[in-house]
């Protein structure tokens, strides 16, 4: 939803925490101009590998883009008191993202 809501409608700036089913809407990376922040969990169980390679791939001919992978993490490692939450690497994510949205809308 992030992605979409990105390339359709021109927000300042988005943040994608696993970007389930981006994929699907790959072919509008050309209408991306807003900075974008993703985090994907390299072994999240609803993004396979292809596809994270996909989405990676696609957003790497967007210079406003920004991609991170987080090895051994699960979906929804970012969600506190959540299955697979990891509080070093959602640290390291919600850092990130503090980072970015303070450079984008600073």
């Amino acid at each position: 939803m992030t992605f979409l809501t990105a390339a359709r409608y021109g927000v300042d700036a988005a943040v994608v925490y696993h970007g389930g089913d981006t994929e699907k809407y790959l072919g509008e990376v050309d209408r991306l101009d807003a900075p974008l922040l993703m985090h994907l969990a390299e072994e999240d169980e609803f993004i396979s590998k292809p596809v994270q390679a996909a989405i990676k791939t696609a957003l790497a001919s967007k210079p406003n883009a920004t991609v991170y992978s987080y090895p051994g993490q699960h979906h929804a490692f970012a969600r506190h008191n959540g299955t697979h939450y990891n509080a070093a690497a959602a640290a390291l994510a919600n850092g990130r993202t503090s980072e970015f949205l303070h450079q984008q809308l600073g």
